[in-house]
């Protein structure tokens, strides 16, 4: 087990052994994990789309930086997490190597290791988007490294951006008197992804991912311009500006971008 990997399981193994002697889920197991592009990719390495802004995108870079997936039996009330970044007691599965994931590459990639679980029903999921401990409070790891180019009408912007989840993430808390709400943790996990599944040993669990989800309401033209006769767009990597807030609300989007499936065994 790598540096990465343990510090990630740190804070959830205790949860997933506490779920292995409850009375809902049985059976401890093992199994590979995939993540993946959108199936619809015909030519690995280049991706189009149309988003709500009007633009065509087309895509010829996109990584993900995945530090770990969770599967939970809980479906919660609310999608909102006060403080706590860990659900002790609810998971059923866990993946805690990180992967960092061709977003235009159709082809399942396999995750480090292998993931561990129960026999219970995943009623949700959770997609870490972190290269380090889940907690830390600085991650200079680029999470999202991206590049293509968006056309609207007779005007296009090439563009690219490297995002973080770090210090430039942090949402002061509402109320002075609980400084620990709205944890940085917070920015890093994608969740409650619906899904159906139960982990089953020996079998593979897999999320894909889809781009176009994450850009659908980014506005190409408010980026900011380079310098030159062919400026190349940027994304600022803060959280402020249209593009930079609505990049960001697409990678932690729960409803567009993450699927998970699972299969048994062969």
């Amino acid at each position: 087990m790598n540096r990465r990997s343990f510090a990630l399981t740190l804070g959830v193994i205790a949860a997933l052994t506490a779920a292995c002697s409850g009375t809902t889920g049985s059976g401890r197991v093992t199994f590979n994990a995939y993540a993946a592009g959108p199936e619809s990719i015909a030519i690995k390495g280049t991706y189009a789309f149309d988003n709500r802004q009007g633009f065509h995108v087309a895509l010829t870079r996109a990584h993900l930086q995945v530090g770990g997936l969770f599967l939970s039996r809980v479906r919660p009330i609310s999608t909102v997490r006060e403080t706590a970044c860990v659900t002790p007691g609810s998971y059923v599965a866990q993946v805690t190597n990180g992967l960092l994931v061709d977003l235009l590459d159709p082809a399942p990639q396999l995750f480090p290791g292998v993931g561990e679980g129960v026999i219970d029903h995943g009623l949700t999921g959770e997609v870490w988007l972190t290269g380090v401990r889940i907690d830390e409070d600085n991650d200079p790891t680029v999470i999202f490294d991206v590049a293509g180019i968006a056309t609207k009408g007779a005007d296009a912007f090439p563009f690219e951006g490297a995002l973080t989840i770090s210090q430039n993430r942090i949402v002061a808390p509402q109320d002075a008197a609980l400084p620990g709400a709205n944890p940085l943790c917070q920015q890093r996990i994608v969740t409650p992804i619906d899904t159906d599944v139960v982990p089953a040993d020996g079998g593979s669990l897999t999320v894909r991912i889809d781009p176009a989800g994450i850009f659908q309401s980014v506005d190409f033209s408010q980026l900011v311009p380079g310098t030159g006769d062919a400026p190349l767009y940027r994304f600022l990597d803060k959280n402020e500006g249209q593009p930079d807030l609505n990049v960001m609300n697409g990678l932690r989007s729960r409803d567009a971008v993450y699927t998970f499936s699972f299969e048994g065994p062969h």
